[in-house]
């Protein structure tokens, strides 16, 4: 039902915030709408299952598709871990509550001054927005591979940003990288 509600009509000019406790299965399928959506809103406060809150904080400074997304678009932060034991009947796993704060497109202001860079000819039709998410794609493509491997076809080799993070995994890339590469 959430996943299909058209949202945009009804609170165009109103701000929003969301507080669910959603179903776990859909969890990226939600934050995904909501945080891409032209009419953001302004906090989420989430209930989702405690690895997968775990994964959107990147605690480990492991990051992931998931954790990139989120953090593109606002601020996560783990309130509290809610053991199954709370629950009637006891689920398999545990749950966390989660806070996303600072909802934004803030990160995709693109550039002022113009960038000449061979990569832009694959991507120069687009807004930074879907640039940031072809080469995130990318990145994370092939997850044990390096960065120099997933990124080869976009033609960085002469960027100074990318030549500093060339021999990194994408799960060791933080998200201001993320977009710099974008912005390149």
């Amino acid at each position: 039902m959430m996943l299909r509600f058209q949202f945009s009509g009804v609170l165009k000019n109103q701000n929003y915030k969301i507080i669910a406790n959603i179903p776990y299965n859909i969890t990226g399928a939600i934050l995904k709408k909501f945080l891409t959506a032209e009419h953001q809103p302004e906090r989420m406060v989430l209930m989702v299952q405690h690895e997968v809150g775990k994964r959107i904080v990147a605690r480990d400074a492991k990051e992931s598709i998931l954790s990139i997304s989120v953090k593109a678009y606002g601020e996560p932060k783990l309130v509290m871990k809610v053991p199954a034991r709370y629950f009637s009947p006891a689920p398999n796993v545990d749950s966390a509550v989660i806070t996303i704060n600072n909802i934004s497109k803030k990160a995709f202001i693109p550039n002022t001054k113009p960038v000449k860079s061979s990569a832009l000819n694959i991507l120069d039709s687009e807004g930074l927005e879907e640039r940031f998410w072809k080469i995130v794609k990318m990145g994370f493509a092939h997850k044990r591979k390096k960065l120099s491997g997933n990124l080869k076809s976009l033609n960085f080799e002469h960027e100074e940003t990318y030549i500093s993070i060339k021999d990194k995994r994408a799960e060791d890339l933080p998200l201001e990288m993320w977009i710099s590469l974008a912005k390149i």
